[in-house]
C-alpha cells in the first residue's frame, strides 16, 4: 500500500474520536463571534453547541474566514514530515475560497519539493457531506487502496453524495443573504421551513418549502428511498444544529429504510452553524447524481 495521508478541513463536521480512528488530518478553521475570534477542529477544540447556538439566536454578529495559503502550507508542511503524499479532500469551492488556496499552498509545496506529491480535490460537498466522503475515503485506504487510485475515488465518489438539509428557523439565512427579510418574517410566522440542497457546482440551493419540520424530514426521508444507492447496505450520515431531537425522529424513521447499514449522527459545528444556525438536520447519504 502507498505510503500517504488523507486530510481535510473543519467543515466535515465528524467528531475528533471518529477522525482519530480514520486517521484523517483535519486544519482548524476561524471564525468571529461578537468581535472575538475562535478557532476550530473536531479533533483539538471543544466546542459548546449549546452556548454557540444560544447566541446566534440572540443576534450577535458572526463570520468566517477562508483559510490562507500560509496557513495551508503550514498544515501541508507538517504533514509532509510524516508522509511525502496527500490527498486533500476540501470544502466545496463553491461556499468557500479555501480551495484556491489549498491548490496554490500545494504547488508551492512540490516546487520546493519534488519528492512530495499533495492531490488537492474540490468536495463540491459541505458539511456531514463532506464527512461521509472522508469516511468513505479512509475506510478504502484502510482496505488497501493506493495513492493515485485514492484521488480518482474521491473524484468518482464526490457527486454521488446527496446532501438534504431542513432548516427551522430562518434568521441565520437571513443574515447571511440567502434569503431576504421578508421571505425570513413570513416563513417564521408560518412555520415554513425550507428544504435545501448542494448543486453540480457545491453551491447551496432550495428546492423545496414544507410547513411543519417533521414534514420536512418526511420530505427528506422520501429523498433517501428516491436517490440511495440500494445495491449495498450503506452508512448514512445525520448532522444536527441544536436539533438531536429531529436527528433522532430522522434516524428513526430511515433506520428500516432498504440498504441502511448504519447511522452516524454528527454535530454541525461552528463554520457551517454560522450560516444556517438552529434548528437544523441534514441526511447525507450515497446515491444518484440528482437533480431537481
Amino acid at each position: 500500500m502507498d505510503d500517504y495521508l488523507i486530510a481535510t478541513d473543519a467543515t466535515i463536521d465528524l467528531s475528533g474520536e471518529l477522525c482519530e480512528q480514520l486517521g484523517v488530518k483535519v486544519i482548524p478553521m476561524r471564525y468571529m463571534l461578537d468581535g472575538q475570534e475562535y478557532s476550530y477542529d473536531p479533533v483539538s477544540e471543544v466546542f459548546d453547541s449549546e452556548d454557540f447556538y444560544g447566541k446566534l439566536k440572540k443576534g450577535l454578529p458572526i463570520s468566517t474566514t477562508q483559510i490562507t495559503p500560509a496557513t495551508y502550507k503550514d498544515f501541508f508542511g507538517e504533514i509532509i514530515k510524516i508522509s511525502k503524499k496527500i490527498v486533500y479532500i476540501c470544502f466545496s469551492s463553491g461556499l468557500s475560497g479555501t480551495y484556491n488556496s489549498a491548490v496554490i499552498a500545494a504547488d508551492e509545496i512540490m516546487d520546493d519539493d519534488p519528492e512530495c506529491k499533495i492531490i488537492v480535490i474540490d468536495s463540491v460537498c459541505a458539511c456531514a457531506g463532506e464527512g461521509l466522503l472522508v469516511y468513505l475515503s479512509a475506510q478504502k485506504k484502510k482496505e488497501g487502496m493506493g495513492f493515485e487510485e485514492m484521488a480518482k475515488y474521491v473524484e468518482e465518489t464526490k457527486s454521488q453524495i446527496n446532501h438534504w438539509f431542513v432548516v427551522g428557523n430562518l434568521d441565520q439565512l437571513k443574515r447571511g443573504g440567502r434569503i431576504n427579510a421578508v421571505e425570513a418574517t413570513i416563513g417564521n410566522l408560518l412555520s415554513i421551513n425550507p428544504i435545501l440542497s448542494i448543486d453540480s457546482e457545491g453551491k447551496l440551493k432550495v428546492v423545496e418549502k414544507v410547513r411543519g419540520m417533521k414534514k420536512a424530514l418526511n420530505s427528506i426521508k422520501e429523498r433517501y428511498i428516491k436517490y440511495a444507492y440500494k445495491d449495498e447496505p450503506q452508512t448514512v450520515m445525520i448532522a444536527q444544529a441544536g436539533a438531536m431531537d429531529y436527528a433522532n425522529i430522522l434516524a428513526d424513521m430511515v433506520r428500516e429504510l432498504e440498504a441502511v447499514k448504519e447511522i452516524i449522527i454528527c454535530d454541525i459545528g461552528p463554520i457551517i452553524g454560522a450560516h444556517v444556525g438552529s434548528p437544523m438536520c441534514a441526511l447525507i447519504f450515497k446515491g444518484e447524481n440528482y437533480k431537481e
